[in-house]
């Protein structure tokens, strides 16, 4: 009686199992054709030369450096960015990641970088007119210190076929948006 009840439950397990196996084969929505908002990333894809502009203090002028930006494909689905330029006297580099989900029909990203251990997650949406892609994220506060959280908004806006801009802010306690980061994005020729 044992060996049959024992026998029963591992058949069991086999056709669930196998049931799983067979639905992750199994093509879904998401991987079928590149969407619109798929090949929307890839305009973004190629080499960039870039002008970084990091706004330290409210009312000064910004911290400026010049720098690269290298973004290939991955698959249909995603983009990855790699960043490298020089803040403060130290190389700094960081890598994006940018892909779309249609099953969720949202954007969705990452950000991380040599100057902390944070990782930075991303959801985003384009503008009815397709020029324009919000992302928003939430992370250390910048001007209460790493034991509270912000809520962020980052930019990306295509300005031509071969420019693009880059605006990250920051939600401050009294609710108003502070500009901490530009870029402009120029594809090298």
């Amino acid at each position: 009686m044992k060996k049959l009840a024992v026998f029963s439950i591992s058949i069991a397990i086999a056709l669930f199992v196998s049931g799983v196996l067979a639905q992750s084969a199994e093509p879904t929505k998401d991987h079928a054709e590149p969407a619109r908002n798929h090949e929307w990333l890839k305009q973004l894809v190629g080499e960039w030369d870039i002008q970084f502009k990091m706004y330290v203090q409210p009312g000064q002028p910004p911290a400026e450096a010049a720098g690269t930006d290298s973004v290939r494909t991955l698959g249909e689905h995603w983009v990855i960015a790699e960043t490298r330029t020089t803040m403060m006297g130290a190389p700094y580099r960081g890598i994006l990641s940018l892909g779309y989900n249609s099953l969720k029909k949202q954007f969705n990203g990452t950000w991380m970088d040599s100057f902390g251990g944070q990782l930075w997650v991303y959801k985003g949406t384009l503008n009815d007119a397709g020029d324009t892609l919000t992302l928003e994220t939430e992370g250390p506060c910048l001007l209460q210190g790493p034991d509270k959280t912000a809520r962020y908004k980052e930019v990306i806006q295509i300005t031509g076929k071969d420019s693009r801009t880059f605006n990250s802010s920051m939600e401050t306690p009294d609710g108003t948006w502070m500009k901490i980061v530009t870029i402009e994005y120029r594809r090298k020729k």
